[in-house]
């Protein structure tokens, strides 16, 4: 029989967090790849070379949501690529990037016969401020188009608007603390703090696994530089699936990464991603 081992390399340091990522897609990709649909973008590109024989690659989108290469955006801890975004400073100035072009999905959460496959998401990002009144921001999963400005994150201080998302989200009333939060389009945002908080400028990674075959209460788990948040009221159990009217089951969504200037921006703020990942598994035959 084999066995698949969750080491805790990957754990703390910079790679994928081997808890959320082996067994489910690691392991699948050298057994059938066919199983499983995996994405990763490390923000790099291969034809920008450094020093003779490294590759590595720094991006930011401005304030104009335009992305540029940006020399200047630190590399020191290792990473391969980064990319930064940098807000103008201005009030509800919004940046944000979405898989699939924001018009397409990636992903569907659905625990229905036929529609069981895992779903794995993670990002490793750091903030330049922590300040409340600041930024809001949002790391996870949304439907399609979720990028455009005043949708996800509306103008009006920790209020969402009426998608469906699911995922890690800083209120601007607070600054520093994770909530794992979901919401349905029309539904009610179901929120839980995680316990932990962003430090600033340093790297944290985000993550959420579900799984159709874990027990009822375990099905969607949130991890924090790859250990789950055990607070068990930041699951999402077989009650918040089946609960059509709050949480996006049986949605296609797309990972999305989203910071917000505040009402109380005083200057210009930065968020950096090293890395993002993603992955859905279809069911077994």
């Amino acid at each position: 029989m084999a066995s698949t081992r969750h080491s805790a390399e990957g754990t703390v340091n910079r790679g994928l967090s081997p808890v959320i990522w082996q067994e489910h897609f690691l392991g699948k990709i050298q057994n059938d790849p066919s199983r499983i649909g995996f994405f990763f973008d490390d923000f790099a590109d291969a034809g920008n070379w450094a020093d003779g024989d490294t590759v590595k690659y720094a991006v930011h989108i401005d304030s104009t949501g335009t992305i540029v290469a940006d020399p200047t955006v630190d590399l020191s801890e290792g990473e391969f690529g980064v990319l930064r975004f940098t807000t103008d400073g201005t009030e509800h100035d919004q940046l944000s990037i979405q898989m699939g072009g924001n018009v397409g999905n990636l992903v569907k959460i659905d625990d229905a016969a036929g529609e069981d496959g895992v779903v794995a998401f993670e990002c490793r990002v750091k903030v330049a401020t922590i300040t409340t009144g600041d930024l809001r921001l949002f790391f996870g999963l949304a439907e399609a188009a979720s990028s455009a400005d005043n949708r996800v994150l509306t103008d009006t201080a920790d209020t969402f608007g009426n998608y469906d998302y699911l995922g890690f989200w800083v209120k601007e009333t607070d600054g520093a603390s994770l909530f794992r939060a979901f919401k349905r389009t029309s539904g009610t945002l179901d929120e839980e703090d995680t316990g932990h908080d962003l430090v600033l400028n340093t790297w944290i990674k985000l993550g959420l696994l579900y799984d159709p075959d874990e027990a009822a209460d375990k099905r969607i788990r949130f991890f924090v530089d790859g250990a789950e948040c055990t607070d068990k009221d930041t699951r999402c159990d077989a009650t918040d699936l089946a609960d059509d009217t709050n949480f996006p089951a049986g949605e296609e969504m797309a990972p999305i990464i989203l910071l917000k200037c505040g009402a109380g921006t005083a200057g210009t703020d930065y968020l950096h991603l090293d890395w993002l990942a993603v992955g859905q598994g279809f069911t077994e035959e």
